[in-house]
């Protein structure tokens, strides 16, 4: 048994003093686990590779980083830096990718239930729009259900519908015979979108999901709604998205009608080591474009 120590800071009641340290110890099986709290993305590709290589046996280890920073989103976006323990959460994620975690579908949909925007500060910047569809796609064949859920009911942020819808949509493409199960979602989706009662609230720029509606909001998620169903190539609810573009509820910034054409679309993700890779590139990038802005000559001004 491997531990690893983490300081979390709490304001204290006392003013006199400002913070509490508490030392706790995350317990890993594996005792590699806990250099993911030693290096940012320039982590040792020997390491992540060695840790995707023990597969479903360092799933627990993993998730215990995971479920620390679901509980602990300050801690990890504000009180700590990258190299020191701050990226440990995004080393978890992107490898129980990697290892094919059933489990860790069930953590992202359950971020998309709260604040979504945690997600963005305790991975990085984008995870939310660009990787959770992923975990959805091919993680979360068992969790279909409450993605419906949570398309229906409640107050669950544009991002995380957006999100989910898209999820759905590419694992009816990658996964056929998941297909009716999507279509059958999207079709009471549509129903929902374009009833009575949903047309009179857009008809007055009110929203219509969920309790404290959003016009924008559904504005937005409707027009990323449609990409999906070209994308998943749904061409049996052409006449649906005629109505959407014909009642305004299309944002043509999102989706130009001219370009609404019904073709499958496979989306495909980059994996930890290119993810990490395309990072190491932008920071050398921004490194000499702050180089060549230091050797700019100085203006003169030119004396009467």
């Amino acid at each position: 048994m491997f531990c690893s120590d983490k300081i979390l800071f709490s304001q204290s009641k006392n003013n006199n003093i400002p913070f509490q340290i508490f030392f706790t110890k995350m317990q890993f099986q594996h005792s590699i686990v806990g250099e993911l709290f030693k290096k940012d993305y320039r982590i040792s590709r020997d390491i992540l590779l060695e840790i995707k290589d023990l597969g479903s046996e360092v799933e627990k280890d993993l998730l215990a980083i995971v479920d620390d920073a679901i509980s602990n989103p300050d801690y990890y976006s504000d009180d700590i830096e990258d190299d020191e323990g701050g990226f440990a959460p995004m080393h978890a994620i992107l490898l129980l990718r990697e290892i094919k975690s059933k489990e860790v579908a069930k953590r992202v949909i359950q971020m998309l239930q709260g604040d979504v925007l945690q997600m963005d500060r305790v991975f990085y910047p984008d995870f939310l729009t660009e990787e959770v569809w992923t975990y959805i796609c091919h993680l979360g064949h068992q969790e279909i259900d409450t993605c419906k859920k949570i398309l229906f009911e409640g107050n669950a942020d544009v991002y995380a519908r957006v999100a989910i819808s898209t999820g759905l949509a590419q694992l009816a493409v990658h996964y056929p015979e998941h297909r009716e199960k999507v279509m059958q979602i999207f079709t009471k989706l549509l129903e929902f979108i374009l009833s009575d009662e949903s047309m009179e609230a857009f008809d007055e720029e009110e929203g219509s999901f969920g309790e404290d509606p959003d016009f924008e909001a559904d504005i937005e998620f409707i027009s990323n709604f449609a990409c999906d169903l070209l994308d998943l190539d749904a061409k049996e609810k052409r006449k649906e998205l005629d109505a959407l573009f014909e009642n305004g509820l299309i944002d043509e910034e999102i989706l130009e009608e001219s370009k609404a054409v019904f073709k499958k679309n496979q989306m495909s993700y980059k994996n930890i080591l290119e993810i990490y890779m395309d990072m190491e590139i932008g920071e050398n990038a921004e490194l000499i474009e702050e180089d060549e802005d230091e050797d700019e000559p100085k203006v003169k001004k030119m004396k009467d």
